[in-house]
């Protein structure tokens, strides 16, 4: 391809009319006006974070400033350019890789840039040129399109675009320069400078430094995000970016929250020691329905004060939950964060209306931006903790990330890997100030925070109010199933609410089905609705457990654990672990600090121990036999009961030995793990709802199908589509595969 009289970065919206913010060099320009007030922005939190001086954070600055002047050099090629001209036409090398290749091929000119400058700063440079789309090493490497590509460093543009970094950077005059081609083949030219390069970089760094150049990278990201985005939407960028990134919180702004909670009530004493504490980690560990919430708050009020703040729940359920019951009218604007957060807006009835912020988002496209002009947003874990394996959500997120404060509620309820990336954030993010809350945490599990906070200034735990936690509030017993209908039925008969959880969703629609059978008031809830659906159940269950309505049987599975905030007169629950056995016991007798009487919570052995693994169960007999001994129990005790038998023979989660974004320095890849592990079921939608509405709002979590047949169903998006008949579904019900 001959040189084209313009260098493009993006295509052209109309072809005989190319806007500046289309050219390559328009694009660098506006991507440097960006990041430099990013820095400018980010600069104090990225001290804080990393725990760093004036000097490293000048060169931090720097690096970005550098990395967004050369990020897009690699667009100056001939395959690149014929791309954009001619889409069919297939590349055979990204961008980002010929731009290693062009900052090489200037090596000498450049070295003033680098002499005053700490090793790092290169590496961080490079890397965040090469890994600004996470597509590095360049996935068409092994198979590449075309024999050669012609990079056109002799072009008028670049040029001129060299001549911008010189004057910024106090360069001399760029060197007079000449397209150069580069062989494609496997034993070409490309690879063995890249090569060379790869060897060149692979240098020792510390872990501060590895934050830095992940910072480097983030901010790059954020900026190009920027860069690319706004130019269509308004005439400055810093002045867009300045009116919503300036937003952070005040502390009468969160007090309003807590004392709209607390209803005029005065806030209890651990209320006060976390609205007072001014170390960097705090636990809260408090039984359920104590107030850790409002504690929440209260902390952010002095923590999170000049600050964003990030409110993380383990599940989209009790995120949704947690955003309508304390963010519906606050005075500063709020977002809602996860997967399927729209849904939940338009759906659930205790939701806010979006803020106007939001709605013009959304309208303008611009929804990769939407956490940037949020003082507080509620979100699930996965959208903090997936920033350190390079999700683009996280990424994303980060100019408000960078200046936040971070509550994890519900952290016993997270999975060994999920717990192991909290570990590395903690680490990582040591200046950052961090609110941990639980009910109860096994003791593995507070020696693995109590280790990892020692780079953070240690860590303080405050517990829950003492009168609420040695009330006696639940009478424990084994049981036979027999018994276990036999209360039922009686409290149901006296006008009471009955919570009864199973272990999986197969036992709780056969108990649903016998309560049907016994003509009881049954609703049962559990995870294997389509969304839609789901969010009506859950409502129809908290709903229906308030005091003045009428008796209920609620048949559930794991998901009343934390998506149900309710109070049962009687619980009936199979044996499972420990920890979700005392959350189970958290939606019985649940709102009085101390109740008139104790209530029944019975216990029934479950045919199988799925879908826990082995490991999960240490303890649950000695547990089950110092709990059930026919005397009133506090939720201290069951605690202290949980602690006494699994103090010895648990092995300690240590942190993520690797993340992407911390450690993927010459690599730089998104989606490489999950930081859940792996599940027993598939997301699908039926084929019957395609057509209906939006795939999320369809979507069904189903256990894989038997056979292999399924790999080859057509997918929506990222859902399979189940073939007509395949599942057998019923709204109240729920789904499962058909018997054909």
């Amino acid at each position: 391809m001959a040189p084209p009289e313009t260098l493009l970065a993006k295509k052209p919206l109309e072809v005989d009319k190319v806007r500046r913010a289309e050219t390559l060099l328009g694009h660098t320009l506006a991507v440097t006006e960006a990041a430099n007030h990013l820095a400018e922005t980010l600069a104090p939190s990225i001290a804080a974070i990393s725990t760093c001086g004036p000097q490293t954070i000048s060169q931090w600055k720097n690096a970005v400033a550098l990395t967004a002047w050369m990020h897009d050099w690699g667009k100056a090629n001939d395959h690149f350019q014929h791309m954009l001209a001619d889409p069919s036409f297939s590349q055979g090398i990204r961008h980002e890789a010929v731009s290693l290749i062009m900052v090489h091929e200037l090596e000498s000119w450049l070295t003033p840039v680098w002499k005053d400058l700490p090793e790092w700063v290169k590496c961080g440079v490079l890397f965040a040129v090469s890994g600004h789309h996470l597509k590095f090493p360049d996935p068409f490497a092994d198979v590449r399109h075309g024999t050669r590509v012609t990079l056109f460093m002799g072009h008028d543009g670049f040029g001129t675009l060299l001549q911008e970094g010189a004057s910024t950077f106090g360069l001399g005059p760029p060197p007079n320069l000449e397209n150069k081609e580069y062989s494609l083949l496997t034993r070409g030219d490309l690879r063995r400078t890249l090569f060379a390069l790869q060897r060149e970089l692979d240098v020792n760094l510390t872990e501060t430094e590895k934050l830095l150049i992940a910072t480097v990278k983030a901010t790059t990201m954020a900026a190009d995000l920027a860069g690319s985005a706004l130019p269509s939407k308004t005439d400055s960028i810093s002045e867009w970016m300045n009116l919503r990134l300036d937003r952070t919180l005040g502390v009468e702004q969160i007090q309003q929250i807590a004392e709209g909670r607390l209803d005029g009530y005065k806030p209890i004493l651990f209320q006060r020691q976390a609205q007072e504490t001014s170390e960097n980690t705090v636990l809260i560990e408090a039984g359920c329905g104590s107030g850790k919430t409002v504690a929440a708050y209260l902390w952010a009020s002095h923590r999170a004060a000049g600050k964003r703040l990030f409110f993380c729940y383990p599940t989209t359920c009790t995120a949704s939950e947690g955003f309508a019951g304390y963010l519906h009218d606050p005075e500063f604007d709020a977002l809602l964060v996860h997967s399927r957060a729209q849904i939940d807006y338009r759906l659930l009835d205790n939701m806010p209306e979006p803020t106007h912020e939001e709605t013009d988002l959304r309208q303008s496209r611009l929804e990769a931006l939407e956490t940037w002009p949020f003082p507080a947003v509620v979100c699930t874990a996965h959208t903090v903790l997936g920033l350190l394996e390079n999700v683009r959500r996280g990424i994303y997120a980060w100019p408000s990330l960078a200046r936040a404060a971070f509550v994890f509620d519900e952290i016993h309820a997270f999975s060994d890997r999920l717990f192991s990336y909290l570990l590395r954030f903690l680490h990582a993010f040591r200046g950052s100030p961090v609110l941990l809350m639980t009910a109860t945490l096994p003791p593995s599990r507070r020696s693995a925070l109590q280790r990892c906070c020692e780079s953070r200034g240690g860590l303080k735990t405050i517990h829950g109010p003492v009168r609420r936690e040695e009330a006696k509030r639940y009478i424990l017993a084994t049981v036979d199933v027999e018994r276990a209908w036999q209360d039922a039925r009686a409290t149901l008969a006296d006008g009471g609410k009955v919570l009864w959880v199973c272990n999986t969703v197969a036992r709780a629609m056969k108990t649903m089905e016998e309560a049907l059978r016994l003509s009881l008031p049954v609703e049962p809830f559990h995870s294997r609705y389509r969304y839609k659906d789901r969010l009506a159940r859950q409502r129809k269950v908290i709903d229906g457990f308030e005091p003045d309505k009428p008796a209920m049987l609620a048949v559930t599975t794991q998901v009343a654990e934390m998506s149900l905030d309710l109070s049962a007169d009687l619980l009936v629950t199979e044996h499972a672990p420990v920890p979700a056995m005392i959350q189970r016991l958290g939606r019985l007798n649940r709102f009085d600090e101390v109740p008139d009487e104790p209530k029944e919570a019975l216990l029934i052995e479950p045919e199988n121990r799925l879908p826990y693994e082995e490991e999960l169960w240490q303890g649950v007999g000695e547990w089950i036999t110092l709990v059930c001994d026919g005397t009133a129990k506090a939720q201290r005790e069951l605690a202290e009961a949980f602690i006494a038998v699994t103090s010895t023979g648990t092995s300690e989660v240590a942190p993520a030995l690797r993340c992407e974004w911390l450690d993927g320095l010459w690599t730089s890849l998104k989606d490489k793990r999950a930081i859940e592990e792996g599940g027993y079921a598939i997301e699908v939608i039926r084929e019957e709802d395609v057509q209906v509405g939006s795939p999320a709002e369809y979507a069904i979590p189903i256990p894989f199908p038997k056979g292999d047949a399924w790999k080859d169903w057509q997918r929506v998006g990222r859902y399979l589509v189940a073939p007509q008949g395949t599942i057998v579904y019923d709204e109240m019900r729920g789904a499962k595969w058909s018997n054909r």
